[in-house]
């Protein structure tokens, strides 16, 4: 059944959303600007292989491993002590005077300064290991806080109890209270005087944020140049926060199986695939937060020890290029006194480091079961395609078209793994791989003059003002990316995002945001070299509008959605219930104020229904009220459709109503002509609408495509992609047009708009 959007609609159903402004700057959250991790870290680990028996001789030990297996000249300089470094009692963690953890003097008998200076000699860099929080041994004792007035109890908070792995014992530190700062200052002090120049906190989640930006603030200021990591498995919802205060951050538990025979799981194996093949899907779902300054850590690297480490060597190469292909820190958790020859001959291939150097991380463009693919265009304009094969039994020919991996035409292929040079190659690839086998090659795109006509199309076309709707839910979706190479468009508006009974936003108000098929589908738009609109509303479900209680509550449930994509253009498509309240509509404007401010070139759409003579009152009053309270809106959409009396002249009445929304907002913002027409949009219907009568034609769509070509309008666009097609033996108004057409028709006359 087509979903009802008119204003009279008394019949629920999903709607169309969707306008789409024209040409706007990307918003990227901004990465941490300490000067650190330009590139992703290379170095070892001591957690999965010495794990919790750490001494000075172990790491001295594998820091001349490093240097004398040649691993330092192929980039590997961080030797990290991480864990069980420090000394306990029964009541937590021995503290110094200042109420700070101590090393254990057995284990480290020349301390940790001793330590970091042998790493030095080396050329190498110093890694550290700590958590957040304070020890309850310097609550006890109230010990001062160096250089202050303060003691331990004056910041602690006793009530909680901080996550740590080792003495256990930490209690959360009341950053509100004068002292707190102070103490971690002290502590990025001591840190930076024993030559630390990696910090690992670990044990983090969303409740430590203020932990976090603590310790931001204090290595900057500690007069030493520190790389900041974060652990582990910290929420994605978050990753803005992370890639502003650090520069690196785990995605995920421990990489590490635990089914070793020593004590804790410890010893061989130090992993198995399923704690490997895990990190496909993470490292999909983060990639949009990834760049020079801030990494996505999918954990240790275990490529070194040969099989004993729970892993074939075809699972080891997979292991590997999914690691570079993420542009993850290379951080090696094997004994490196004992090198395997194959495993060394891997890590010394300078062609593979230097795809996780080259500082982008990769887009999954094929997700299909155990056929994986992901791809990354590098500065230099070349492409790097990985294909694995990540099931356990079992060839599989993995495919991947061009287009999908990026651009379109042929490719000049070389094998990253073998050095082997394998020619050009029209359209597509294949491997056929064994069970846990990968490929890895860089594409050089040659004949790049000789693009299709639907590229050339795009080319042409303002991408983000034809982004038709389509919806994955039901209708029969076809694949997008198959959609832009039939019609050259390159986004999409996809909806709709909704509450999922609270203030919190999930696709359809029940699928999360990320790490679902709605991420892979916008992973594979953007592979293809596109991009989306995410449209928060609609007609049917709980709206956010309504289950948040505020301004400031709607604004971070719209920022979760703006942060999950990293979206350019957000559309709020405010109907039914939320249209019809005039304190919901305030809302939504303070909402978008907010995020406005929030997120530097965002552009907001707000869609809704319309008169054929333009918005009705309620339309009005929310453009008025936009205007009056200071909302920079980038594009008014009205959806002209559902207008009664089985209307022929669609085309027509879509110009009428636009005339009247241009007039409206002319009027609210004391814009000219030019400027309000670039400030409104239309969302139209294709084929039969809700209406008994109402077809929208494909002669309609030639005069709406006529009108913005003449007025330059901010979106043109319609409902839906899912409905561009004949109906054949069927009449699913979801899934068809109800008149006849070639398949696209609609899209192929929008996607001539030229802005």
């Amino acid at each position: 059944m087509i979903r009802i959007r008119s204003l009279a609609a008394t019949v629920a159903g999903l709607l169309v959303a969707a306008a789409v402004p024209l040409m706007g700057t990307a918003h990227t959250a901004a990465a941490s600007d300490n000067g650190q991790s330009v590139r992703p870290a290379m170095g070892w680990s001591s957690w999965s292989f010495v794990r919790r028996t750490p001494t000075e001789a172990k790491i001295r030990a594998q820091a001349d491993a490093l240097v004398s297996s040649g691993l330092k000249d192929h980039g590997f300089v961080y030797v990290n002590l991480d864990d069980f470094w420090q000394k306990c009692d029964s009541n937590g963690f021995v503290v110094d005077n200042y109420g700070r953890w101590t090393a254990d003097s057995a284990k480290f008998p020349g301390g940790i300064k001793a330590l970091a200076d042998y790493v030095h000699s080396k050329g190498l860099k110093f890694g550290f290991y700590v958590t957040p929080g304070i020890a309850k041994n310097a609550v006890t004792r109230n010990t001062p806080i160096e250089g202050t007035s303060y003691h331990a109890k004056d910041i602690a908070d006793t009530s909680k109890t901080e996550k740590n792995y080792n003495c256990k014992n930490m209690y959360y530190i009341d950053y509100s209270k004068p002292g707190a700062q102070e103490f971690v200052n002290s502590w990025a002090r001591q840190f930076a005087s024993w030559g630390v120049d990696y910090l690992k906190i670990d044990g983090v989640g969303s409740q430590d944020v203020p932990d976090v930006q603590a310790w931001d603030k204090a290595l900057r200021a500690s007069g030493r140049p520190i790389n900041f990591a974060l652990s582990n498995n910290l929420p994605i919802a978050d990753a803005t926060t992370w890639r502003k205060l650090a520069n690196s951050w785990r995605t995920q538990g421990d990489v590490e199986c635990y089914c070793g025979p020593g004590s804790n799981g410890s010893g061989y194996p130090l992993t198995d695939w399923s704690h490997v093949s895990a990190r496909f899907n993470t490292a999909a779902s983060w990639q949009p937060h990834a760049g020079p300054g801030g990494w996505n850590d999918l954990d240790s690297l275990e490529v070194g020890n040969g099989d004993q480490v729970g892993l074939t060597a075809d699972q080891r190469r997979s292991h590997f290029t999914l690691w570079v292909m993420a542009a993850s820190p290379l951080l090696l958790g094997t004994d490196l006194t004992h090198l395997d020859s194959v495993d060394k001959a891997m890590l010394t291939n300078d062609r593979l480091t230097g795809v996780d150097q080259d500082g982008v991380a990769a887009k999954r463009v094929v997700n299909s079961g155990v056929k994986q693919v992901f791809s990354k265009r590098e500065n230099s304009g070349e492409y790097v395609v990985a294909l694995f094969n990540t099931g356990t039994s079992g060839n599989a020919t993995v495919s991947v078209n061009w287009s999908q991996g990026g651009f379109t035409g042929s490719g000049d292929v070389t094998d990253l793994w073998s050095g082997a040079h394998k020619g050009v190659i029209a359209d597509s690839y294949s491997a056929t791989l064994r069970p846990g086998e990968t490929r890895l090659v860089r594409v050089k795109p040659v004949n790049s003059d000789n693009v299709s006509a639907a590229s050339a199309t795009t080319a042409a076309a303002p991408g983000m003002a034809v982004a038709p709707y389509e919806y994955l839910g039901w209708g029969n979706p076809q694949n997008p990316t198959s959609v832009m190479s039939a019609t050259g468009v390159k986004w999409f508006t996809l909806a709709f995002v909704l509450s999922d009974g609270t203030c919190n936003p999930k696709w359809d108000g029940s699928r999360p945001l990320t790490s679902g098929s709605d991420q892979s589908t916008i992973n594979a738009i953007r592979g293809a070299g596109g991009d989306v609109v995410v449209s928060v509303g609609g007609w049917s479900g709980a709206k956010l509008g309504e289950k948040c209680s505020s301004a400031a509550k709607l604004a971070g449930a719209y920022q979760k959605v703006i942060d999950a994509y990293r979206l350019k253009v957000i559309d709020i498509d405010i109907e039914n219930t939320e249209w019809s309240n005039a304190t919901v509509r305030q809302r939504v404007v303070d909402a978008l104020k907010t995020v406005k401010a929030d997120n530097p070139g965002l552009k907001t759409v707000i869609t809704f229904g319309t008169t054929t003579s333009g918005p009705d009152s309620t339309g009005v009053d929310m453009i008025k009220r936009a205007a009056n309270s200071g909302l920079a809106n980038d594009v008014w959409c009205i959806m002209p459709f559902d207008f009664g009396g089985g209307s022929t002249t669609m085309g027509t009445l879509t110009t009428r109503a636009m005339e009247g929304l241009k007039a409206r907002v002319k009027s609210a913002y004391g814009y000219s002509d030019a400027s309000a027409y670039a400030h409104i949009g239309l969302s139209s219907m294709n084929g039969r609408t809700d209406d008994s009568g109402e077809r929208v034609r494909v002669a309609d769509f030639k005069t709406m495509l006529a009108y913005a070509q003449q007025h330059h309008i901010g979106r043109l666009t319609y409902w839906s992609v899912n409905r561009d097609r004949a109906c054949g033996s069927g009449t699913d108004g979801d899934s068809c047009s109800g008149v006849p057409q070639q398949p696209y028709d609609y899209l192929k006359v929008f996607t001539q708009y030229t802005g």
